[in-house]
């Protein structure tokens, strides 16, 4: 079948261009069937999997791959691009065209709450990640979307906040990672966020879609989409050149555009012409052949399992390994510490949490290598109560979870669902036929595992009343403005708790009664409804770290495993600070005063303060490197892989020493990013401000050697060429291993820009004791220029001699080093 966009945009009505303008419901598009254009093409949540679209948290199973920063510590674009190909096959085993990512948003802060989700807070490293990933995407016929377009790097206030950035940074910093993919990959699509830029929402900004993007960008055919309710205005939006508000159509729908363009031929040109971006998206995604929606299915690929092992082991960083700790030998007994030893922390919160097909936790992983491995739990770590666990819940039929009974206003019974957890969002999967005012009862036995006062806590959205064994404990009149209603996040900040004398081996009869919110959030939402129930049983702290301590003591070896949960690292709220959870850093202090041989491992999305560094013998840092998690971990720790991944972001001995210090996250909805281009290690290094890990830093069980450098085509260094620089990698240590090799430039002294700035990157094969490999990469002319000027300013070669650069990491200029002379 010929599906032309062109010839399809002349023949749609006014009706039908605006239609094609908003969404049919909360994942969906709308199409013109009259013109062969099928309702219905679906998008999914990523960007660390394709979730599948029905309940946030009852949903069908889907492969959850690395973390958006564990992937970008591979250095790898060959890695991205293939994680890329696996979630463009899950997006099919959901019956979705799209997926919503990949995020680049900038680690300007080591607090950010999303910073898990995106890569680096370097814009080269971000962009060239992404272009892998969107490649490996598209080059299975789905569509990627590149978002959060831009300075979406804070949670607080996101969708009032008003960011004030200098012309200068936003070319250097913030927009560079989506030009860069923008021009090496094509992405399909970009997605718009909910913040202001210099006083202006960002999908109402002619300057930076219609402007930047498509006319500065040339991607004249991209489709740009809100964020979810990122629409501000009916008019202006479109004519600044934001194709598609999703979701449903809460600013373009019930007529409004229609009757606006009907009275203004400027605006009315402007719909055609995004109904014509919109067709072309639904070209590109394969919406013009669209087969009836199938099925979500949980397809659990052998071939995924692999790939998540293999890139989460690759993205793993070996921060210290004093006197050769690691690996260790199998054969070894070791004691596997921490409540996050047996819960697997995969993902951060938010949009990027799906229900994967398992998780395999770190014990899981160590005992199926190291057999006579066994685990010490630790005290807790979480910041509110989690979800009962399988088998403390139950329903009537004797699995775990919940009975919920949604009512109509006049009392009838709409529907009766069984959940497998006890957490339930309504916000993308209502009951057919529910109407306003809409109530519900959710049902479980609780069965607790120990005697004692245990704490059940509940966050709602609506009014909502908890009982035991009819007994009223709990009752949240939640505040409807409240942001953190939205998808639940933040549950620690809303959730209300009480405790009740519990004994083991008795059920309870746990039961709420649920009164649907009425309040939208926000103008331009549809009011968010759900209910988490929590349950944390009463721990004697002291005797559990006194337990490890002593089960250390005994066996010899301890790994001990750390992290945050992905209630403390989620969309939609920022750390107030660096440090772990709970009594984490005690337990590693008190451990790490035995004799005992220490090994932390850290499960975590950002950087952490690390008080007890100098009394432990190694560290590794795993980010959430997905669902095969422990896995990935034995690998590392046995020796069966050799890390090699490297910290895309720096780790300062002290928030303070972060550029964006007293500038983040921001207050009365506005935030100045005031150190301007200087972002991460460009502060860092150009002041010589000593950090904790230096950005790039990660070690390896081998060494290797970085000779001949060398750069050609100096002589003919043009506006349209490009610069070859290659290098021979030689593993000069005992152990095979892979090495990412790292390319700095410095720009002339006396220049006022950053001392020096990450321009390319590139990773060696395996390679085995002694043997070499060539490598190289191209610099473009974008590695020698900066911004001059404000918003009339451009692009421009700074001249004198530059220094190409091969370093280690950002926290020395020690390497071989070429100088590039601009006239």
């Amino acid at each position: 079948m010929t599906f032309d966009p062109d010839t399809i945009a002349a023949q749609l009505t006014l009706e039908e261009a605006c239609t094609l303008l908003h969404g049919q419901d909360f994942w969906r598009l709308n199409g013109v069937p009259r013109l062969g254009v099928p309702n219905g093409l679906k998008l999914s949540d990523g960007p660390n999997g394709a979730r599948a679209t029905r309940n946030v948290a009852d949903s069908t199973q889907s492969a959850c791959f690395p973390a958006g920063v564990c992937l970008a510590a591979t250095f790898d674009q060959e890695a991205a691009r293939r994680i890329g190909n696996a979630i463009a096959d899950e997006c099919r085993s959901k019956s979705a065209s799209a997926i919503l990512g990949p995020t680049v948003n900038i680690h300007r802060s080591p607090l950010g709450g999303r910073n898990f989700e995106s890569y680096s807070e370097d814009p080269v490293l971000a962009g060239y990640i992404a272009s892998g990933y969107i490649k490996g995407v598209q080059e299975k016929g789905i569509a990627a979307t590149i978002k959060h377009f831009i300075c979406n790097d804070s949670e607080l206030d996101r969708r009032t906040m008003d960011v004030s950035v200098s012309e200068k940074a936003l070319r250097e910093i913030y927009l560079r990672p989506f030009e860069i993919a923008v021009k090496h990959a094509k992405p399909r699509s970009i997605m718009t966020s909910y913040n202001k830029v210099n006083g202006e929402y960002v999908s109402d900004s002619a300057r930076l879609v219609n402007g930047i993007i498509r006319k500065e960008w040339g991607a004249t055919d991209v489709l740009v989409v809100s964020d979810w309710w990122a629409t501000y205005s009916t008019e202006k939006a479109v004519l600044a050149g934001l194709d598609l508000e999703m979701p449903d159509s809460y600013a373009r729908g019930s007529g409004q555009l229609i009757q606006a363009a009907k009275k203004s031929p400027q605006l009315a040109a402007a719909a055609r012409e995004r109904a014509r971006t919109v067709l072309q998206f639904i070209k590109d995604a394969g919406g013009y052949d669209l087969p009836p929606e199938l099925p979500e299915l949980a397809d659990d690929k052998a071939e995924h399992r692999d790939l998540i092992r293999t890139v989460g082991a690759s993205g793993t960083v070996l921060l210290k390994n004093k006197d050769l700790a690691l690996p260790l030998s199998t054969s070894l007994p070791v004691a596997v510490v921490g409540l996050f030893a047996k819960k697997a922390l995969i993902h951060g919160g938010g949009s990027a949490s799906l229900e994967s097909h398992h998780r395999v936790s770190p014990f899981d992983g160590i005992a199926e290598v190291f057999p006579r491995a066994i685990h010490v739990p630790g005290p807790n770590a979480y910041n509110y109560c989690p979800v009962l666990e399988q088998g403390v819940a139950t329903r009537p039929d004797g699995q775990s979870g919940m009975v919920v009974e949604f009512f109509n206003p006049n009392g009838d019974l709409v529907e009766t669902r069984s959940l497998d957890g006890t957490f339930l969002t309504a916000l993308d999967r209502y009951p057919k036929g529910l109407e306003p005012g809409w109530t519900a009862t959710m049902s479980f036995t609780l069965r607790p595992k120990t005697t004692g006062r245990h704490v059940l806590s509940m966050a709602s959205c609506g009014i909502a009343e908890l009982s035991v064994n009819n007994q009223t404990i709990c009752t949240t009149v939640p505040k409807p403005e409240d942001p953190n209603l939205f998808l639940m996040l933040a549950l620690h900040k809303i959730a209300k708790k009480a405790a009740y004398e519990f004994e083991f081996g008795k059920g309870y009869e746990v039961k709420v009664n649920y009164k649907s919110n009425k309040d939208k959030i926000f103008a331009t939402e549809l009011p968010a409804n759900g209910i988490h129930i929590g349950f944390s049983e009463a721990l004697d702290e002291d005797t559990l770290i006194q337990d490890a301590v002593e089960a250390a003591i005994k066996i010899g070896t301890a790994i001990v495993c750390v992290g945050n949960n992905p209630d403390y690292e989620t969309e939609g709220f920022d750390r107030e600070d660096l440090f772990l959870l709970g009594r984490q850093n005690e337990l590693v202090e008190r451990i790490a005063d035995s004799d005992s041989k220490v090994i932390v491992v850290v499960h975590a999305g950002s950087p952490i303060a690390m008080p007890w560094l100098d009394k432990v013998d190694a560290v590794l840092y795993t980010w959430f490197p997905g669902q095969e998690l422990g896995h990935a971990l034995a690998d590392v720790l046995s020796g069966a892989v050799n890390p090699s991944g490297r910290l895309p972001v720096t780790f300062p001995k002290r928030i303070e020493d972060n550029p964006s210090f007293g500038n983040f996250p921001g207050a009365n909805e506005k935030i100045v990013y005031a150190e301007g281009s200087f972002v991460g290690y460009r502060h860092y290094a150009t002041k010589s401000i000593p950090t904790l890990f230096p950005f790039g830093f990660g070690l390896s069980y081998t060494t290797f050697s970085v000779t001949n450098l060398s750069i050609a085509g100096i002589e003919s260094f043009g506006p349209v060429s490009s610069l070859t620089v290659t290098a021979t990698v030689e593993n000069t240590g005992k152990v095979a291993g892979r090495h990412a090799v790292l390319f700095f430039v410095s720009p002339p002294a006396g220049s006022s820009r950053p001392l020096i700035s990450l321009e390319g990157f590139t990773k060696t094969n395996l390679l085995q004791p002694g043997e070499r490999e060539e490598i190289g990469i191209s610099l473009q002319q974008d590695a020698f220029s900066h911004w001059v000027g404000e918003l009339d300013g451009r692009w421009e070669l700074e001249a004198g001699k530059h220094v190409v650069r091969i370093l280690a990491d950002a926290g020395s200029l020690s390497g071989p080093s070429q100088i590039v002379t601009i006239q």
